[in-house]
């Protein structure tokens, strides 16, 4: 072998170390998390400013990767067969040296350049992605020219064919990619059960209205403008409510809203329109987020709900609206689950209302529920497959599970019961 000869075997190793440092810094940096990748360029330094290469122009960095690849994998090709035909022409072996070449630059390929470097970049993405940023930020500035026209071509064909401008990893995180993360933190066990339910709730929050969630007229207690106290006190003690609609006449014509502590020091024969509060109106259609911003400017915890036509509806709280971000809120007015008794007989296992669907997943070892959208709890759920807030006593399957509402008011479902049952068995909504 000659210096030639030795000179060509070096740059074909160098090469293949080429190949390997593009293959697998590829790799690496594309499978980089986004939000990863986003919040180390938010923390800036050095380390930001390398990511923020990839974040803001992924196209060049891609296009630098794939300018040194084929240049290395060309060359290297172009470097064996030449060293073949050198070495095999005009002997027995002569007229398979391309053929051979072609093989050997292959195997080289295939075993250094594209299986071992893409595994080990997929391996250590995130040890390998920011010290070859370093190497392709460098390397683009060499190829600067050919890589402005090549990311000017591959913009304009995107431009043509997706409709939008330059590819960027810095589009807004949707909805569907935080639910996605939740999903993955809680099969990884970094989120648990109940933290999982709360990030779902605060996403779905975005997408409820006031119907989804208001107490129907028909279950509202209100009093009448003509009562005197002592009639309204009598109601408001029934009720258990801090606040009471005022009508005249009929619930389609709320007058205004009353807290019960005004009541003290009022005449069991005096009226109570002078200590009523002016009532806030709220659209059936209007969104939570809408109405919570507008309860905490107009500092009001009750509205009255109207259809298109003005008519009353039903009402909406403030804890009915925060009760969606953080689940059931009970106060001493409310029936509180109960925490006696056990939470699992004879293949039946016992849950409160407000418990995850992620908690029935984890306790009977199942995956029914992953695809829900918009319910968390097994109240959710109930509530949903009824229609409205179901009665004690009601029964439900959804595919395999059957629930059993074993206690409940005019505003949750509070124990339910959950057992495993034959696919057979339908849905029966009805009261055992």
């Amino acid at each position: 072998m000659d210096d030639t000869d030795a000179f060509q075997v070096l740059v074909v190793a160098l090469c293949v170390i080429g190949s390997m440092f593009f293959s697998g810094s590829e790799t690496a940096i594309t499978s980089l998390d986004v939000h990863r990748a986003r919040r180390v360029v938010e923390e800036g330094g050095r380390r930001g400013r390398l990511m923020e290469f990839w974040v803001n122009h992924p196209v060049r960095v891609l296009s630098t990767i794939l300018v040194g690849n084929n240049i290395t994998n060309t060359l290297m090709g172009a470097l064996v067969t030449a060293l073949a035909i050198r070495h095999l022409n005009g002997g027995p072996y002569g007229e398979y040296a391309v053929g051979g070449a072609v093989v050997l630059t292959t195997i080289l390929l295939l075993i250094f350049g594209e299986i071992t470097p893409k595994a080990i970049g997929r391996a250590y993405s995130e040890q390998l992605s920011l010290p070859a940023l370093g190497v392709l930020s460098a390397l683009s500035r060499v190829m600067s020219p050919a890589l402005w026209l090549l990311t000017r071509i591959t913009n304009f064909v995107l431009k043509r064919f997706t409709g939008g401008g330059n590819l960027s990893l810095s589009s807004p995180v949707t909805s569907d990619e935080i639910g996605y993360l939740v999903k993955v933190g809680r099969s990884q066990g970094s989120i648990n059960a109940d933290q999982a339910a709360l990030l779902r709730r605060i996403v779905s929050f975005e997408d409820k209205i006031v119907r989804d969630i208001m107490v129907p007229v028909d279950n509202v207690t209100a009093v009448d403008l003509e009562w005197d106290a002592r009639q309204v006190r009598e109601v408001a003690i029934r009720s258990g409510h801090s606040r009471l609609p005022v009508y005249q006449g009929n619930v389609d014509s709320i007058r205004g809203i009353l807290h019960i502590k005004q009541l003290v020091g009022l005449a069991d024969q005096e009226t109570i329109e002078r200590i009523l509060r002016p009532p806030v109106f709220v659209s059936e259609s209007q969104r939570l987020h809408d109405v919570l911003r507008r309860f905490k400017e107009q500092r009001v915890h009750l509205g009255i709900v109207v259809d298109d036509a003005g008519d009353t509806v039903g009402v909406i709280t403030l804890e009915d609206v925060l009760e969606q971000i953080v689940g059931q809120i009970f106060d001493e007015s409310d029936r509180a689950p109960l925490r006696s008794g056990p939470e699992q007989q004879d293949g039946v296992y016992y849950f409160h209302g407000q418990d995850s669907l992620t908690r029935v997943e984890e306790r009977l070892k199942i995956e029914e529920f992953e695809e829900l959208e918009g319910v968390d709890s097994i109240g959710d759920l109930l509530t949903r497959l009824a229609g409205q807030i179901p009665i004690a006593g009601s029964v439900f399957v959804w595919e395999n599970i059957r629930f059993k509402v074993l206690a409940a008011d005019d505003r949750h479902v509070i124990r339910v019961s959950v057992e495993r049952v034959e696919p057979t068995i339908e849905v029966n909504p009805a009261s055992e």
